[in-house]
């Protein structure tokens, strides 16, 4: 199993990355693994949202006498334009009211309260779908409201290629009463991607788990599945 499919692992990564805390080599190879991974993205970018509004809880604080020597030797200022410098200095100190450590610090206090409070529309949906039949593989289906798809990253060999039989997604409500949704079919050896309208991404917020049945092509769409469901997991709001 890919360890970036764990979400203790990527959502460490996410929020690190969002906060800032990730640097230097760790950095630049989530940058890489976002490239790859839609479902890395899309948790990455709903952290960030989710972290904006904590710049307007950050006190002012002043940043210590290294980093604007730091910033006087990049600048490569000469002493004789120690009057001009020191000036223009203290009117960046006046502008930055906080410093990277400072958010750093208090972003990892407050994160629990934010996360908790904040009361905005979810960027995306995300479900880890495992199977009852291959317990050592697992799949992504993530429901993004940007490109308005579902899309399934899924490992070589997550679905048996069986011409006669369809990988077909299916939506069952949290509201049990209600029938199941079914999304449609994944095509065998496609880019694993389902587009959806407005009005589904909305009843995303009633879902409660995603399904992957293996369905016989030469029998009419039934509103069930009959065929072995091969993939399931619960849906949650990014």
């Amino acid at each position: 199993m890919n360890r970036y499919q764990n979400p203790d692992i990527f959502e460490h990564l996410a929020m690190s990355y969002a906060l800032g805390t990730l640097q230097g080599k760790a950095r630049l190879r989530f940058e890489k693994l976002q490239q790859q991974h839609l479902y890395l993205r899309a948790v990455t970018n709903a952290y960030q949202q989710q972290f904006s509004p904590l710049l307007v809880l950050l006190p002012a604080e002043k940043p210590s006498a290294k980093v604007w020597d730091n910033i006087s030797k990049e600048l490569k200022l000469d002493q004789q334009a120690k009057v001009s410098r020191s000036s223009w200095l203290a009117n960046l100190k006046n502008y930055l009211p906080w410093s990277v450590a400072a958010f750093a610090s208090i972003a990892a206090s407050v994160m629990t309260v934010l996360l908790l409070n904040i009361n905005s529309q979810p960027a995306a949906y995300m479900a880890m779908l495992k199977s009852p039949v291959q317990q050592d593989k697992m799949m992504v289906a993530m429901v993004s409201h940007d490109t308005m798809e579902i899309s399934f990253d899924m490992p070589a060999g997550a679905l048996p290629a069986d011409k006669g039989m369809v990988p077909t997604v299916w939506c069952i409500p949290k509201d049990k009463n209600l029938p199941l949704i079914r999304m449609g079919t994944l095509a065998q050896g496609g880019d694993h991607r389902m587009p959806i309208d407005r009005k589904m991404w909305k009843d995303m917020a009633n879902v409660s788990e995603f399904a992957i049945s293996m369905e016989r092509m030469d029998e009419p769409a039934s509103l069930v599945p009959k065929g072995k469901v091969m993939f399931s997991g619960e849906l949650a709001a990014l």
